[in-house]
């Protein structure tokens, strides 16, 4: 099992700058560095190197879905190699979230993924709403522009610093 730290996988495919940009800030925050893979590429190649051993790694794309190689998904990938994980999802204008978040984690349950928790990107935080749909959340982080995004990142890389052996 990974001592390091989780990757960053989207809860189905995410908008490619959203997901960028909030994974680049909460490197920052961390003061790590970041490496993108793709979900197409091999995840044993990929796992093999324990790239979160020393750093954040995000993977671009649809972890559930088949890879090219013949491999079950990203998602079974990190179950089989015990790779934690922290699934990102965005919220709606009205701050909702779709039920994708919810699909996924009950995805990480089935296969085993050692999920650490959930993190909305953007759009506005509801507290009741997200204590009331019963998933792990362990943050939110804001766009470049909200007010609170500082300390919504510091706050969930002190959780995520935590669990490093760093």
């Amino acid at each position: 099992m990974s001592t390091g730290f989780p990757l960053l996988v989207g809860a189905g495919p995410l908008p490619e700058l959203k997901m960028r940009q909030a994974c680049e800030a909460l490197a920052r925050a961390c003061r790590c560095p970041l490496t993108t893979v793709a979900s197409g590429a091999s995840p044993a190649e990929v796992l093999q190197t324990n790239p979160a051993a020393t750093g954040l790694v995000r993977l671009s794309g649809d972890a559930a879905r088949p890879t090219p190689q013949g491999d079950a998904s990203w998602l079974q990938a990190l179950a089989d190699w015990r790779q934690p994980v922290l699934l990102l999802t965005t919220a709606e204008q009205d701050g909702s979230i779709s039920g994708a978040a919810a699909a996924y984690a009950a995805l990480c349950r089935e296969l085993q993924v050692p999920l650490l928790g959930l993190v909305q990107l953007q759009g506005p935080w509801n507290g009741p709403a997200r204590r009331r749909d019963g998933l792990s959340w362990l943050g939110w982080i804001p766009d470049e522009q909200h007010p609170e995004q500082s300390e919504c990142v510091n706050a969930l890389a002190r959780r995520l610093q935590l669990r490093s052996p760093a």
